[in-house]
């Protein structure tokens, strides 16, 4: 198997790859999923969304993308087979993504593309943070352009209290991490969560407020109303 690039390294076959089709790729490896609207948004500049998705049918028959069925009448996207033989995966990434990965990594990617911030690669969070145990670094981080690293949980669909539940305990395995607990006590990591509306993100504030645990670890909840849609398309 080949070494896997990173996501910035430049895929050099194909006749038809331009600087732009690389850079939807590189999106589409960095968040794991890729759509239309967040193309549009971070590659095309003032360009239509028909324009955009003239390129992805293009890259999609050129076996760069591989398309799903989103929200409809939206589609999403994971790498193709020819993009995951460039960077050394497996062909799962390929496949369309599981009924928690696509609310966890489309909510991600809405966050992370609509802020100052990007999500990290697994390569980039083993280097900022060597010392954290493999089984921890599964969740989703970004990284501010501040250089706070912050630790996702997306809501998926459970009660306030469930998702507080949840949040705590991704924190509280990490405070055991003595070099991750100076980072909280530094301000250099905060938690986040993302979930569908102001009302529940109230309700889950309350909730990790009244649990018995402490820590001074900085708390953000961000509301991403698309995932509303993405729980119904998945029950």
């Amino acid at each position: 198997m080949m070494t896997p690039l990173h996501a910035d390294s430049p895929i050099t076959c194909g006749e038809f790859m331009t600087d732009r089709d690389q850079q939807i790729i590189q999106l589409t490896d960095r968040y794991r999923i890729g759509t239309n609207s967040a193309y549009q948004r971070i590659v095309f500049g003032q360009q239509s969304l028909n324009a955009v998705s003239k390129v992805t049918a293009r890259m999609c028959r050129q076996g760069w993308l591989q398309r799903y069925p989103l929200i409809p009448p939206e589609d999403y996207f994971t790498l193709g087979p020819m993009a995951v033989r460039q960077f050394g995966y497996s062909s799962r990434r390929t496949e369309p993504l599981g009924p928690q990965a696509l609310p966890i990594d489309y909510a991600v990617l809405l966050y992370a593309t609509y802020g100052d911030r990007t999500r990290l690669l697994p390569a980039e969070l083993h280097e900022l943070v060597p010392w954290l145990p493999d089984e921890l670094c599964h969740a989703p981080f970004c990284r501010t352009s501040g250089g706070v690293l912050e630790l996702i949980r997306v809501d998926l669909g459970g009660s306030p209290q469930h998702v507080a539940r949840k949040t705590a305990r991704d924190c509280s395995k990490r405070l055991e991490v003595s070099e991750f607990r100076q980072l909280v006590d530094d301000k250099k990591v905060q938690l986040v969560v993302l979930t569908t509306t102001t009302a529940k993100a109230r309700l889950i504030r309350q909730a990790i407020e009244s649990l018995s645990w402490e820590t001074n670890i900085r708390l953000h909840i961000a509301t991403i109303s698309r995932l509303t849609f993405v729980h119904l398309r998945n029950q």
